[in-house]
C-alpha cells in the first residue's frame, strides 16, 4: 500500500516504528497472532501504525503526541492475542503495562493512550465510532483507512474470510458501515475520502447486479 501521505512522512513513520515500545509489540504480534486472523493480522496493525502517524504528521501533530498515537495504533488490536471479543480492553491493558514500565510516560500519557485504543471499538448503531480522546481522529481514520484505499475489495475479502461469512453479506455490511462512517481528521478526508466514494459506488453496482 503506497499513498502520498505515507511517502511524505516516511521519516516520522520509521522513527515511531523503531521506538522500543512499538517495536516490542510488533515483534509479539508477528509471532503470536492466530493465522486465522486474515484481516486483523500483523500487517493490519503495521499499516494502521504507519497510516495514523502519516495522517497526524500531515495535520501538524508531532513529537511526543505522535509517539503516543503510534503506540496506540501499534497496540490497538494486540488484544487479539488473547481473544476476539472485547479485544480493545485487553489491548489497552497491554499498552498500559508497557508504558508503566517506561519512565518516559506520565499517567496522563497512559490514560490518553488507553482512551485512544478503546475508541477503536466499532459501535453497533449510529456513528461508527465514539471519540473520547484528542488524538483519536487520526487513529480511527487509520483503522478504517481500508474504506478509502484502492485495495478495499482485497481487504474486504480478507475480513470475510476471517469472519467466515459470504462475501455478498460482507459487501452489504461494508456498505452499511460506509454510510454511517465519517472521516475525523483533515488529512483522512483529503487522502482517503475520494477513494471511499469510488469504493462505495463499486459496492452499490456489485450488489445491484446480484439482486
Amino acid at each position: 500500500m503506497t499513498l502520498p501521505v505515507l511517502e511524505k512522512h516516511q521519516p516520522q513513520i520509521l522513527r515511531i516504528k523503531r521506538d522500543p515500545i512499538v517495536d516490542a509489540i510488533s515483534t509479539t504480534l508477528k509471532s503470536q497472532l492466530d493465522s486465522a486472523l486474515t484481516y486483523h493480522s500483523y500487517d493490519h496493525s503495521d499499516e494502521v501504525t504507519a497510516m495514523s502517524v502519516g495522517l497526524a504528521a500531515e495535520d501538524g501533530i508531532e513529537n511526543h503526541d505522535l509517539l503516543l498515537l503510534g503506540i496506540a495504533a501499534a497496540y490497538h488490536d494486540s488484544g487479539f492475542i488473547e481473544q476476539r471479543l472485547d479485544h480493545e480492553e485487553i489491548g489497552a491493558d497491554l499498552a498500559e503495562d508497557a508504558m508503566r514500565a517506561d519512565a518516559r510516560f506520565s499517567s496522563e500519557d497512559i490514560e490518553l493512550t488507553r482512551r485512544m485504543i478503546l475508541d477503536t471499538k466499532l459501535q453497533a448503531v449510529g456513528m461508527s465510532h465514539d471519540l473520547n480522546a484528542r488524538l483519536s481522529p487520526w487513529l480511527i481514520d487509520a483503522d478504517l483507512s481500508n474504506l478509502g484505499r484502492p485495495d478495499f475489495i482485497l481487504q474486504t475479502n480478507l475480513l470475510a474470510e476471517e469472519l467466515d461469512i459470504p462475501i455478498e453479506l460482507m459487501f452489504k455490511e461494508s456498505l452499511a458501515l460506509m454510510d454511517r462512517h465519517v472521516w475525523h481528521s483533515p488529512a483522512g478526508s483529503k487522502f482517503l475520502g475520494p477513494q471511499k466514494l469510488i469504493n462505495r459506488e463499486a459496492l452499490v453496482t456489485d450488489l445491484c447486479k446480484k439482486s
